[in-house]
């Protein structure tokens, strides 16, 4: 039997990510989860079949910084450490699984040794503003006060004159949302030295390094050729002009009727959505 890990970023909403576990308390699976360092102590919860680990080497996650990508890394080491994992999940806690857990272990034997990583394809110019640039407060992209947004912005306009380039590396984008071999984790994990080198104090890294990394390996030619950048990495993610919408129940019949394994955004707010969603991860 080929066990999966799966890893999950959470910050906040307890009842949701409680219900998340529950979808995917299975024998064949273990779950990890990183609770987000300045969201206070660890949840409590219990699993029935499922191995659950609350790490707890935590970072306090912000949005667009760095500390995303090291979260991301402390979930992969210590997974790739209880190892072997046929596959490594990485989700959100504001993710939810819309197949069962025999579809998505019975759809992972059929394409064993795939990388489920989504790409896209960006205007160049939005590469090199996010990887380019060293930015400066990297952390405080939504918290920085007026004195350090105007330094931020200076340094930036001194970069651009003086044309100053960081990396000579063709930066790849996408999803940070993806479903990974074993062989990948480990060569993902080889490669940190070369991703804090090149994406630390860089502007949401962690749509780029993963994308990146694997497009200059061989695991490049295991990622399948996918009509749109979600296809990739069977996630259903609704997006509107650079906009994360979240799921509703108008949403169904395309979920039910697609062949993505996992959907965000969710919130336990929504109890009825909720209970329709964990029908269909549990029928």
């Amino acid at each position: 039997m080929h066990k999966h890990a799966y890893l999950i970023l959470a910050h906040s909403d307890i009842p949701l990510l409680e219900v998340l576990i529950n979808c995917l308390d299975d024998s064949r699976n273990d779950i990890y989860v990183h609770w987000d360092a300045k969201s206070g102590p660890l949840p409590t919860f219990r699993t029935q079949f499922s191995k659950l680990f609350f790490l707890e080497d935590r970072v306090e996650v912000n949005w667009a910084g760095y500390s995303m990508v090291e979260a991301e890394y402390h979930l992969f080491k210590k997974a790739f450490a209880n190892g072997p994992y046929q596959y490594y999940h990485l989700l959100s806690g504001a993710d939810l699984p819309i197949k069962t857990q025999d579809y998505i272990h019975a759809e992972c034997e059929r394409m064993a040794g795939t990388e489920f990583i989504a790409f896209a394809n960006p205007p160049q110019s939005e590469i090199d503003f996010r990887v380019q640039h060293y930015f400066l407060f990297p952390e405080e992209f939504r918290t920085a006060g007026t004195i350090k947004k105007v330094i931020r912005k200076l340094y930036l306009k001194y970069q651009d004159l003086t044309h100053k380039k960081r990396t000579e590396v063709a930066v790849r984008k996408g999803s940070q949302w993806c479903s990974v071999t074993h062989s990948f984790v480990k060569y993902l994990l080889e490669k940190e030295s070369f991703v804090i080198e090149t994406f630390s104090n860089t502007f949401c890294p962690d749509e780029l390094f993963i994308q990146t990394v694997c497009a200059y390996s061989p695991f490049m030619q295991n990622v399948k050729e996918a009509s749109t950048e979600f296809e990739g990495n069977k996630r259903f993610i609704k997006w509107d002009n650079g906009e994360l919408l979240p799921i509703d129940t108008t949403d169904i019949p395309r979920i039910k009727s697609s062949d993505r394994w996992f959907a965000r955004k969710f919130s336990s707010a929504d109890k009825e959505l909720i209970e329709q969603i964990a029908q269909l991860c549990n029928d």
